[in-house]
């Protein structure tokens, strides 16, 4: 759905000025991003509201986002199913016993497996050098630390919970978890959106 509206924004956008824009396979791209993250947030926005965790579930789902940005994971190639499958793990999450020592625990685990896992990215997906990739690897590290800080100062947990999310997801069992969902959505919903194949 959202590759048909990139694909028709940016059929419209090359007719208007073919020469000073982007080719037309990034633009769809670009804005097929931009429609799922629209639509992620808009998902656990109403989530939230329903489940009565609003201000829960954006912060889950704001630290989940920046890790990702920051030490990659497997995907889906389907971008309605990302964004169903990404409602669906931050609700879980949020569902997990909250206390000092729990949360002491969730916090570590998430250290630990971004030290020991991060960064993943498919064999499609743009690489960055080394040196760029410490760097980031370094401020989801940093990110992690602040997600404590709020945690013991002003005693918000989501941040927590969303590294813990993005932690698991860069294991190699979460990894294959993904793998396997995107296999059975491919099988059941015939193959991936194209568009989102080369990001």
């Amino acid at each position: 759905m959202f590759e048909k509206w990139a694909i028709g924004l940016a059929n419209q956008i090359k007719k208007a000025n073919p020469e000073e824009t982007a080719p037309h396979d990034v633009l769809v791209f670009g804005f097929t991003l931009i429609f799922n993250l629209l639509f992620t947030i808009l998902l656990i926005a109403m989530a939230g509201w329903v489940l009565n965790a609003f201000f829960l579930i954006l912060q889950v789902g704001l630290s989940f986002m920046i890790l990702r940005i920051l030490t990659g994971g497997a995907h889906l190639n389907q971008s309605i199913a990302c964004s169903l499958a990404s409602l669906l793990l931050l609700i879980a999450i949020i569902l997990l016993p909250i206390n000092n020592v729990y949360l002491t625990f969730y916090w570590l685990l998430s250290l630990l497996l971004i030290l020991k896992y991060a960064p993943y990215y498919e064999e499609h997906q743009l690489k960055h050098s080394v040196q760029w990739e410490a760097k980031k690897k370094g401020l989801a590290i940093v990110w992690i630390v602040v997600s404590l800080v709020i945690y013991l100062t002003l005693g918000q947990t989501g941040f927590i919970f969303g590294g813990l999310l993005q932690a698991i997801l860069l294991t190699p069992i979460g990894i294959k978890s993904i793998h396997a969902l995107d296999q059975f959505i491919n099988r059941c919903f015939k193959g991936g959106d194209e568009s989102e194949k080369a990001s």
